[in-house]
């Protein structure tokens, strides 16, 4: 493990955070939105499932390359094969990895694994598992991260928010783990989630597709209390 790598992993120790979720499949607009971010320790960069699948892992060097000194996330969603899909990532140089909690619990635990092996920490991604306290339980090897996550289709029809209840999320952790929310968050709703535990807020459109990147991104990280 570098010691880039440990000091991108140790800037998550101080939350809360906003993670921008870029899943536009499109290098060109991306790398401009990327730019035009704020250069700030409280801020995430996801590179989204369908940028990775149109490009590979390796964009996330790409966007490494942009911003350097950033926390990188890779969401791979693993269901399988979660060794190997964690060492790509890791290799890709992803600070962040994260698989699906619907995935076998072997599979799981091999990719959390395979993640600390890498210097990357491990993000269990909740998105249709309607109870994540049953698998956090039954995880020998638990994540760092948890994403209580809605899934983008139902940003459109469901208006309300699938959080859970943090602090048993937090529990069945063993209390160390990070938890994320994800799922239509604007910055009225903020402070909603961040009373309810919230340590990291996941924000896609409502920045990637902001007419100004930059304001729209500080005017999460005003209201999170961080600038």
């Amino acid at each position: 493990m570098t010691e880039t790598k440990k000091a991108r992993n140790d800037m998550l120790k101080n939350p809360p955070y906003l993670e921008v979720a870029f899943d536009i499949p499109d290098w060109r607009r991306v790398e401009g939105v990327i730019r035009g971010l704020p250069d700030h320790d409280a801020v995430v960069i996801e590179a989204g499932t369908p940028l990775i699948k149109r490009y590979g892992v390796e964009v996330v060097r790409k966007i490494h390359q942009i911003k350097p000194e950033s926390v990188v996330l890779a969401d791979m969603k693993t269901l399988s094969s979660g060794k190997r899909e964690a060492r790509m990532a890791g290799e890709a140089t992803a600070d962040v990895i994260a698989f699906s909690g619907l995935a076998p619990l072997k599979t799981q635990e091999e990719f959390i694994e395979e993640c600390h092996r890498a210097g990357a920490l491990a993000l269990l991604d909740t998105i249709n598992l309607h109870e994540p306290e049953d698998v956090l339980n039954q995880l020998h090897v638990k994540p760092d991260i948890v994403e209580i996550h809605r899934a983008i289709d139902l940003e459109l029809t469901d208006t309300g928010h699938q959080w859970g209840n943090i602090p048993d999320i937090k529990e069945a952790c063993g209390g160390n783990a990070l938890v994320a929310v994800a799922g239509g968050i604007k910055v009225p709703k903020v402070k909603e989630a961040m009373a309810s535990g919230a340590d990291i807020l996941v924000v896609g459109r409502a920045i990637t597709c902001a007419k100004d990147v930059n304001g729209a991104a500080r005017a999460f990280l005003v209201e999170m209390g961080v600038v």
